[in-house]
């Protein structure tokens, strides 16, 4: 059986999977499901996640979202496309997250979102400073870096979180 030889350079003819480039301020209300619910992003003080899951996706590894709220405390916000029971139970599990049952297709329309899982990392004022695919916690950090190098962990000097 002969097997094609792909060419290097067509990994570099896909589009990036941030649908907008660092610097662009994320819009602040958008639509995340089919029944037209929308929601309103509050950005944090030092900082904003939002990440992109699904229940059935096979390299959405949620137990990175464990290992991800024991250290970080940036204003968190969570669309997982799942069935009302497992948003439930991620909504029980990370109380101080905001966490929406979300639809692809309307995130797609929206905010152009491709792939998952996915994150966004915002500064303070909303504009993106990273954003990329994870596949493991220390990837995450990697795609989070400059928020981590500005704010640290991102808790709020007061020692509460936001």
């Amino acid at each position: 059986m002969l097997v094609e030889k792909k060419d290097y350079k067509d990994i570099l003819k896909k589009r990036s999977i941030a649908p907008f480039p660092v610097g662009k301020v994320l819009k602040t209300n958008f639509r995340y499901s089919k029944d037209f619910q929308e929601v309103t992003i509050r950005w944090g003080e030092t900082g904003t996640l939002i990440f992109f899951m699904s229940k059935t996706c096979e390299k959405c590894d949620f137990s990175i979202l464990e290992s991800y709220s024991k250290l970080f405390h940036f204003k968190t916000y969570i669309f997982v496309e799942a069935n009302e029971e497992f948003v439930e139970n991620l909504k029980n599990q990370f109380p101080k997250y905001n966490i929406y049952k979300s639809n692809f297709a309307v995130l797609f329309k929206e905010l152009n979102i491709e792939v998952v899982p996915l994150v966004y990392a915002l500064n303070k004022v909303g504009q993106l400073v990273a954003a990329g695919g994870f596949g493991s916690y220390e990837g995450l950090v990697r795609r989070i870096v400059p928020l981590v190098e500005v704010f640290g962990t991102g808790r709020v000097v007061d020692g509460s979180t936001n």
